[in-house]
């Protein structure tokens, strides 16, 4: 450098420096304002919900069901899907103004079905599994298909749990009721255990007085009643004084939607609890199984 300072293209050359320096820090504060704003408006901005844009925009439900599960999904004579799920379905369809458009899928197919966008929701007595969480959403219950003591029609004293001490209880041997009859008697010594070949002979034993109550699943029990089997649930009072059906085992069947679908989440819930407050879901009942179950 020359001893009377800096020349002028020195100067130049590193006002041109600090010039550029100033560009680039201004740029990353740009950016990481930018950034923030981004990930501002992904949290408080509004959600956006590609699969009830699509639903909107094309009118229609695309809905999975596995239909082998009567009378919850079935095919009908003329090879069109039938039963309670398909009538969900529908009604919850009816109230969002589009169609119904039911895809066939076996049933171990359906979750991947939605994950991979292949339908928007699976509507098919898909029990809640809360392992497939992170990868599939799930709404609140439609319908319980727990385990749940049967009784003969005619009051035998039986008006809860404890009062199955001492008594014969009935039992699909091997199966999931065997299982808890067994936890119960572990309570209560004295109860007996009846064990039967299906959950069909267990209840039968309930009506020819062989058994004094029977743990079945739900919707066998429906089924066996609602066909002229003369037995009835178990129910507990709420606190209003109407009657619970008592469940020993929960397995609610929830309707299965994309992780990243709030907006039809939301959509679904909110049909979900009309139709329920509305009755549909226990005439739903009563229809395809041709009894009414209490709530």
């Amino acid at each position: 450098m020359p001893k009377g300072g800096p020349t002028a293209s020195f100067r130049a050359a590193l006002a041109q420096r600090r010039s550029r320096q100033l560009w680039a820090v201004a740029a990353a504060a740009l950016l990481v304002v930018a950034l923030l704003v981004f990930l501002l408006w992904r949290a408080v901005g509004p959600a956006r919900d590609r699969y009830w844009e699509r639903i909107q925009r094309t009118g229609e439900w695309r809905v999975a069901m596995d239909p082998s599960f009567p009378p919850f999904e079935m095919l009908d004579a003329e090879g069109r899907p039938i039963g309670f799920d398909v009538d969900l379905a529908s009604a919850i369809a009816q109230r969002w103004g589009v169609a119904l458009r039911v895809e066939s899928i076996g049933f171990d197919g359906l979750l991947d079905a939605v994950w991979a966008g292949k339908v928007d929701s699976v509507v098919s007595a898909m029990p809640l599994q809360p392992q497939f969480s992170r990868d599939v959403a799930f709404s609140s219950p439609y319908f319980e298909a727990g385990l749940v003591v049967v009784l003969p029609s005619a009051d035998n004293g039986v008006a809860g749990l404890e009062d199955l001490a001492g008594r014969r209880v009935a039992v699909e041997w091997g199966s999931e009721a065997d299982v808890q009859a067994r936890g119960l008697r572990r309570r209560w010594p004295d109860l007996q255990i009846v064990p039967k070949e299906t959950a069909a002979a267990a209840l039968e034993a309930v009506v020819a007085g062989e058994a004094d109550a029977a743990l079945a699943d739900h919707v066998t029990a429906l089924q066996f009643i609602g066909g002229g089997g003369q037995a009835r649930l178990l129910t507990v009072p709420e606190p209003d004084g109407s009657p619970r059906l008592f469940t020993l085992v929960s397995d609610p069947y929830v309707v299965v939607m994309p992780k990243r679908a709030p907006v039809l989440q939301a959509q679904v819930e909110a049909a979900l609890q009309a139709l329920a407050a509305e009755g549909i879901l226990d005439a739903l009942t009563e229809k395809w199984f041709g009894v009414a179950s209490p709530p």
